[in-house]
């Protein structure tokens, strides 16, 4: 068991080979299947390419789910290279309340057409806002098979969400604002972790489409995508309300509202233009 977490967390942060042209990202809701929309972006699978699931091979992308997808643009459309099945927490379900349950400590939206009880196992698919998963899907997982936590470490708390991260499985140099998926056991509280990955494309991406919930101004004028440390301001792109679902396109850790230098083609690509709103 010790070895399949460690293949498959191999397999979550391996790059690609490198390829020509520019890389680009998408992270975001499932919102169509065939044809495939993330995020509002429609996208095309190469037939024979694998999407990447920590629950194992064999997986089928439903709507609802949440996925980071690595593309290039080909012909005028986004084409994926890499697909990865995005789930913030999965684990066991501990106390349950109406519209809601606790998974390892994070309190996760449970939606009105499923049904859990204390013990269960699950994968949630969604977005963070605050230490809470806006849940979009629910999978039943088996027990005691893999339980995972996926996102930004919060820098006073050291925790994902609301879970505690236990054991002495830390990057070198802190967690920082990266994104990590952290694996291990599950404890009621939190994750005992054994294994890390960091970011969720397998490379550097030059831009990337992000869709997320918006935080409360975290300085003047400046806000955050809640499970990340993208920060954005009044100057990049209007301030959202807190608490809305927003898209933004995203360079080296800021909302962007203006191509940068040399990235006009992607910055056109990924609809940046239609995702910043006016001031």
């Amino acid at each position: 068991m010790v070895l399949l977490r460690f293949l498959i967390l191999m397999m979550l942060a391996a790059p690609a080979q490198a390829q020509e042209g520019l890389r680009l990202g998408i992270f975001g809701t499932v919102e169509s299947v065939a044809p495939l929309v993330v995020a509002g972006q429609r996208i095309t699978m190469p037939e024979g390419l694998k999407v990447i699931s920590p629950l194992g091979p064999g997986h089928q992308v439903l709507r609802g789910d949440t996925l980071a997808v690595r593309a290039a643009v080909a012909g005028g459309e986004l084409v994926a290279e890499r697909v990865l099945e995005i789930y913030p927490v999965v684990g066991p379900v501990g106390r349950l309340a109406p519209g809601s349950a606790r998974v390892m400590g994070t309190p996760v939206h449970i939606p009105p057409d499923v049904s859990l009880k204390s013990g269960d196992w699950v994968a949630v698919s969604g977005l963070w806002t605050g230490n809470t998963v806006i849940t979009t899907r629910v999978r039943d997982v088996e027990p005691g098979s893999y339980a995972q936590l996926l996102g930004a470490v919060d820098p006073d708390s050291g925790q994902i969400g609301a879970s505690a991260l236990k054991g002495e499985a830390t990057p070198k140099e802190g967690y920082g604002k990266d994104i990590w998926i952290l694996a291990g056991t599950a404890a009621e509280d939190g994750l005992r972790v054994q294994l890390l990955s960091k970011g969720v494309f397998g490379t550097a991406v030059a831009l990337a489409l992000w869709q997320g919930y918006a935080s409360l101004p975290v300085a003047s004028q400046t806000y955050m995508i809640h499970g990340t440390a993208i920060t954005g301001t009044a100057r990049d792109a209007q301030m959202p309300d807190a608490g809305a679902l927003i898209l933004r396109c995203v360079h080296e850790g800021r909302v962007i509202g203006n191509a940068p230098e040399g990235l006009d083609a992607a910055f056109a690509a990924l609809g940046c233009a239609t995702h910043t709103p006016a001031e």
